[in-house]
């Protein structure tokens, strides 16, 4: 297996992705989507989308960087998302952060003052990673590296936005990944 020395905006090392690899073979390589500097990420109206994956258009991984407005934020990430009823968790990053963990996925928001962003009327950042179609998304190493990597990227848009308010982000990957989203299914 071939993997890249640094992807997706060079955030992502090898020791990121391994853990998403393990049977993999062959070569893997980074593809952007709808991003127009694949070297940096800042704020966008746009998606920067990247992924690592195959020729054959498996990926190993998919992430999405985008500013969104607080209505945005509300529906798809706040405490009451419609999207609970599609049976993910509640995602415990911290009280600066909301989201959601399905297995193989999760996505994330949190506010984001960056003088672009609120200039746009999209102070909020939402990320999402996603395990493609070479992993196991049900595999426990798969969703701890997928929420590893959403951690990374939310650090990295902090530090590199950057975000002019404080975002109080863990360490790590929490050791719980939530509550069920909707007990009363």
């Amino acid at each position: 297996m071939e993997l890249p020395a640094g992807a997706c905006w060079s955030v992502l090392t090898r020791a990121d992705l391994l853990p998403l690899a393990d049977h993999v073979h062959g070569k893997l390589m980074e593809q952007y989507q709808s991003d127009d500097d694949h070297t940096e990420l800042h704020p966008a109206r746009e998606a920067h989308q990247c992924d690592v994956g195959q020729q054959t258009a498996e990926d190993l991984v998919w992430i999405q960087v985008l500013s969104i407005d607080q209505a945005v934020m509300t529906d798809t990430l706040g405490p009451d998302a419609s999207r609970r009823r599609n049976g993910p968790s509640r995602l415990d990053f911290g009280a600066d952060v909301q989201g959601w963990v399905w297995p193989g996925r999760v996505s994330l928001g949190f506010r984001c003052d960056n003088p672009d962003s609120v200039r746009m009327g999209q102070p909020y950042v939402a990320i999402t990673v996603r395990a493609g179609e070479l992993t196991d998304p049900a595999s426990e190493k798969v969703g701890r590296a997928v929420l590893g990597i959403a951690l990374k990227y939310a650090k990295h848009v902090v530090a590199g936005y950057p975000c002019t308010n404080a975002v109080r982000l863990p360490d790590g990957v929490p050791a719980t990944m939530g509550s069920p989203s909707d007990p009363g299914r």
